[in-house]
């Protein structure tokens, strides 16, 4: 399967929501197929590089091997020529080979990854859900229009990791965790270590 990408320094997860702004001509063109023709695409983090081409730089970046599905649910067009959109997370995805093509688009051959099944919320992770709320009314976050996953385990723990201030090298590990369970264990350990 063949998925453009939009690399980024950040982790986005499943069932998290971003806000984008898009100025690139690649990364218009990017937009306007996947409005077009109903269309993911995927956002993958940058080990290596840069998220803009530079003139006279690298522009291959280095990119993770496990990214995730974005379909875009809003879109606007700003005074000064930029492109706002926001993305839904969808699913993950593993990365199997990459290409750029002349207008520094990144194309991937990908393989979905499969999707996790619910998992019901354990009771030691209740606390997580008032700290959850008030993320999702904080200004910035709450124009995103996010659904706060309440019952799915997984999910809340991928909407949490989207938007703690955990660093990007952890967030990835979160990400390519394969268990929801293990995953909601780790972040219940990493914002142990927040609080100490």
């Amino acid at each position: 399967m063949k998925l453009p990408l939009f690399p980024l320094g950040a982790v986005w997860f499943p069932g998290g929501r971003m806000a984008l702004r898009i100025f690139e001509p690649r990364y218009v063109d990017l937009v306007r197929d996947s409005l077009k023709q109903n269309a993911p695409f995927g956002i993958v983090r940058i080990r290596e590089g840069r998220e803009v081409v530079q003139p006279g730089a690298e522009p291959m970046p280095r990119l993770a091997q496990i990214g995730t599905f974005a379909r875009i649910v809003d879109w606007d067009a700003a005074a000064n020529g930029m492109l706002g959109i926001i993305v839904a997370g969808e699913g993950k995805f593993r990365l199997l080979s990459t290409e750029q093509q002349p207008n520094f688009l990144i194309v991937a051959d990908i393989a979905p990854l499969p999707v996790e099944a619910p998992l019901p919320l354990p009771e030691r992770a209740g606390t997580l859900l008032p700290l959850l709320q008030q993320l999702l009314e904080h200004p910035m976050v709450a124009r995103l229009q996010m659904q706060p996953q309440m019952e799915d385990g997984g999910l809340l723990a991928n909407q949490l990791a989207q938007l703690l201030p955990i660093p990007e090298t952890e967030k990835f590990a979160l990400l390519a965790e394969t268990d929801p369970l293990q995953r909601l264990d780790q972040l219940l350990q990493k914002l142990s270590e927040l609080e100490q």
